[in-house]
C-alpha cells in the first residue's frame, strides 16, 4: 500500500512536467527558457603552445534536464567575458532527459555531447528514451496516470510531422572528438584571451591570470546561455533571425546545476533560470521593458524573458577570518551594448581592442560589519592638488572599477575589493548607465539602452584554509531589473 501511494506520487510530478508555474522577475529555481552558467574556469592540457601551470586542475561540469514529457532541444552557446559568443552546439533532449557536459573534456578533447533524434536513431540506442509506467513491458507493469503513447522522443520527420528537422543535419554526430582543428582553438585560445585564432586578433575575451601576473595564466574562463529552441540551428542569440522568427520558444522546461571543480573540492549551484512569457497572445514584457537578452533584440523584448537582478547582498570572509581562505565573488554582469562585430582586434585588452564598454563601472559598493560600520569602497581615488581644490583635477584622479569584465571571479580582499573589516556583508550595487561610445572603433547600437539600470548576477564562494573545502552559494538579490524604482544609492557612508 505505501508503494502504491508513492507511485501515485510520482505519476503526478510527471504529469505536472512541461506545464508553467512561471512567476516572471522572480528569479527562483524553476523549470525555465534560457539557462545562465554565470561563470566558469578550466584548466587546460598542456601543449607547446599552452605551458599551463600543472599545479591548477580545474574543471566545470554542468546538467541540462527537461522537466516535460515532450522532446525538445538545448541551444548551447559558450561566451567570453567580453560577451561574444565563441562556439554553439545543441542538445537533444528526450522527455525527462538529462545531459551532463565536462567543459574540461570539450576543451582539452574537443568531445561534445551526442545525442540524436528519431530520424537519427531509429533504434533508440544514441538518445533512449524510457517507458511508460503502464507500459507492459516495464517491469513495473500497468499502472494508470500516464497516457498510453506519452510523446517521451520525435517520431521520424515526415509531411504529416516533421518534428525538428534541423537536427537531422546540426546536432553533433558521430565519434568524438567534434572538435578540432580551428574549432578546438576557438574555444581554448578564445576563452584565455588571445583571440580566437590564437593570435590576438578578434578578442572575444581579455587576458586574466589569477595571480595578477602578466599574460594569460592559461585557465578558460567565460559563461553559457542554454536557450529552449523549436529546431536545431547554428545561430548566435546575438545574430538577426534568432529571435521572433520562430526559432526560439518560450517554453518554461529546462532546468540543470553546475560545478567548478578543483583540486579535490567542488562548489555548485542551480543554473539561473531564466523564466519567459509564454502566452503569445498576452505577452509579458512591452518595447522598451528590460529582458534577459534585451541587447540583442534592441529593446523590442521579442525575446520575452525577464531580466536579472541588479543590486545585491552577500556576507564575506577575509582571509585570517572563519573561512580563513577567504572569499571570490563570481560576478555575470550586462554591458547592454551589442556591435557588429564578431570579435575586437589590434590585441587582446590592448587600447582600441577592447569593448566600448569597457571597463564596466558600477554604481555602489558597501561593505559592513557586524556591529553595522559601514564602508564605501571600490571608489574613485584622487589627491587633491593646490591646496585641497575641488573638483580635483582629471589628471589626478584614479578611477577604479571593481567588477570590470561581464563575467569573472573577484577575490575580497585584492585590489581595490578590499573592505576594512574582516568579516561582515556587502551591498553591491552593479547598475550603471552606457554612455555614448559613438567615438569607439567599435561603437555599441545600443547606446542608453535602459537607462541606468542594468542586470547581473553574483556567486559567492567561501574557503577555507589550505583549500580543504570550499562553500558556494548565489548572493541575496535586493532588487531586479525588471523595476525602473531601483535604488541608486544607499547613502554616504565614506571611504576607507
Amino acid at each position: 500500500m505505501r508503494r502504491t501511494v508513492l507511485l501515485v506520487a510520482l505519476v503526478s510530478l510527471l504529469a505536472l512536467g512541461g506545464q508553467t508555474f512561471a512567476e516572471l522577475c522572480t528569479i527562483d529555481a524553476v523549470p525555465a527558457a534560457t539557462l545562465l552558467l554565470p561563470y566558469f574556469e578550466v584548466s587546460l592540457t598542456p601543449t607547446d603552445r599552452d605551458p599551463v601551470d600543472a599545479d591548477r586542475d580545474v574543471d566545470t561540469f554542468f546538467s541540462v534536464n527537461n522537466a516535460s514529457a515532450s522532446p525538445t532541444v538545448a541551444h548551447v552557446v559558450l561566451w567570453g567575458d567580453w560577451s561574444l559568443p565563441s562556439i554553439d552546439f545543441d542538445i537533444f533532449l528526450t522527455g525527462y532527459d538529462v545531459e551532463t557536459v565536462s567543459l574540461g573534456d570539450l576543451f582539452n578533447n574537443g568531445n561534445l555531447p551526442i545525442t540524436a533524434h528519431a530520424t537519427n536513431d531509429p533504434d533508440d540506442t544514441i538518445s533512449p528514451h524510457g517507458r511508460a509506467l503502464n507500459d507492459p513491458a516495464n517491469a513495473s507493469g500497468p499502472f494508470p496516470g500516464l497516457s498510453e503513447n506519452p510523446i517521451w522522443d520525435s517520431a521520424p520527420d515526415g509531411v504529416g510531422n516533421p518534428l525538428f528537422p534541423g537536427c537531422d543535419t546540426n546536432l553533433p554526430l558521430g565519434t568524438n572528438p567534434v572538435l578540432e582543428g580551428s574549432f578546438i582553438d576557438r574555444v581554448r585560445c578564445g576563452h584565455t584571451g588571445r583571440g580566437l585564432a590564437c593570435d590576438e586578433v578578434s578578442c572575444i575575451g581579455g587576458v586574466q591570470n589569477e595571480t595578477g601576473g602578466e599574460g594569460s595564466d592559461f585557465i578558460a574562463r567565460g559563461y553559457i546561455t542554454i536557450d529552449n529552441v523549436n529546431d536545431c540551428n547554428l545561430l548566435f542569440p546575438n545574430q538577426a533571425g534568432y529571435f521572433g522568427s520562430g526559432l526560439t520558444n518560450e517554453n518554461n522546461q529546462l532546468w540543470g546545476d553546475w560545478f567548478i571543480v578543483q583540486e579535490g573540492r567542488a562548489i555548485g549551484d542551480s543554473l539561473v533560470a531564466i523564466e519567459a512569457s509564454d502566452d503569445p497572445q498576452n505577452p509579458f514584457f512591452a518595447p522598451g521593458d528590460y529582458t534577459f537578452y534585451g541587447r540583442y533584440v534592441d529593446g523590442l523584448a521579442t525575446d520575452q524573458r525577464e531580466p536579472l537582478g541588479s543590486t545585491w547582498a552577500t556576507r564575506y570572509f577575509e582571509p585570517g577570518a572563519a573561512f580563513s581562505g577567504g572569499t571570490s565573488l563570481m560576478v555575470w554582469r550586462d554591458s547592454k551594448c551589442q556591435t557588429s562585430v564578431s570579435g575586437f582586434g589590434n590585441g587582446c585588452m590592448v587600447d582600441n581592442g577592447t569593448p566600448p564598454w569597457w571597463p564596466l563601472d558600477e554604481t555602489q559598493v558597501v561593505s559592513f560589519d557586524t556591529q553595522e560600520d559601514a564602508t564605501q569602497i571600490c571608489t574613485d581615488n584622487f589627491t587633491p592638488g593646490g591646496g585641497g581644490v575641488s573638483p580635483p583635477d582629471p589628471d589626478e584622479l584614479e578611477e577604479i572599477f571593481c567588477f570590470p569584465l561581464e563575467t569573472g571571479r573577484y577575490r575580497v580582499g585584492e585590489n581595490d575589493l578590499d573592505p576594512p573589516y574582516d568579516f561582515g556583508w556587502m551591498y553591491v550595487n552593479l547598475n550603471f548607465t552606457l554612455g555614448d561610445t559613438s567615438g569607439s572603433p567599435t561603437p555599441c547600437s545600443t547606446d542608453g539602452l535602459f537607462g541606468d539600470i542594468a542586470q547581473s548576477w553574483m556567486t559567492t564562494e567561501l574557503d577555507s584554509d589550505a583549500g580543504a573545502f570550499s562553500v558556494g552559494f548565489a548572493a541575496t538579490q535586493l532588487t531586479s531589473a525588471c523595476s525602473a524604482a531601483n535604488p541608486v544609492i544607499m547613502g554616504d557612508f565614506g571611504t576607507p
